[in-house]
């Protein structure tokens, strides 16, 4: 399993998540992502599909991500249409350090205002104000 590449226009890029991350497929979506970082990726849009299955091996390959692109003063911003799963990555408090949106050209736009953000700190993801949100 690997990342299914949609964009790219500079540093950031967008790809769709398979719809297994697990023990059994988690290794091998944590090398295409590093992979995508090391070639310069600062700002990641994850397409999600509403039939994802993950489990803790794949919420840490998306902590991985997140916190590499923390570090450099990326993000990482995932598309996430299912309302359960979104509601899941709520329970695991994932919303508090994870930018999530309900659709790709919504999480893709958010990319954007914080790449063409100047001086964007590279503390703990902010979350959206509700003005943000609307």
């Amino acid at each position: 399993m690997d990342l299914r590449l949609i964009d790219r226009s500079d540093d950031l890029v967008v790809v769709a998540l398979p719809d297994d991350v697990d023990l059994f497929t988690s290794s091998d979506v944590r090398a295409a992502g590093e992979r995508l970082l090391d070639e310069g990726c600062r700002y990641l849009v994850l397409d999600v599909s509403p039939d994802l299955f993950i489990d803790s091996s794949g919420i840490t390959v998306l902590l991985t991500f997140w916190h590499r692109l923390n570090d450099v003063g990326g993000a990482l911003v995932m598309a996430v249409p299912d309302e359960h799963l979104r509601w899941r990555l709520n329970i695991l408090g994932l919303d508090s350090v994870l930018l999530i949106t309900v659709s790709l050209d919504e999480a893709v736009a958010r990319a954007r205002r914080l790449r063409d953000t100047p001086h964007r700190s590279s503390g703990p993801a902010q979350r959206p104000t509700d003005a943000e949100s609307a």
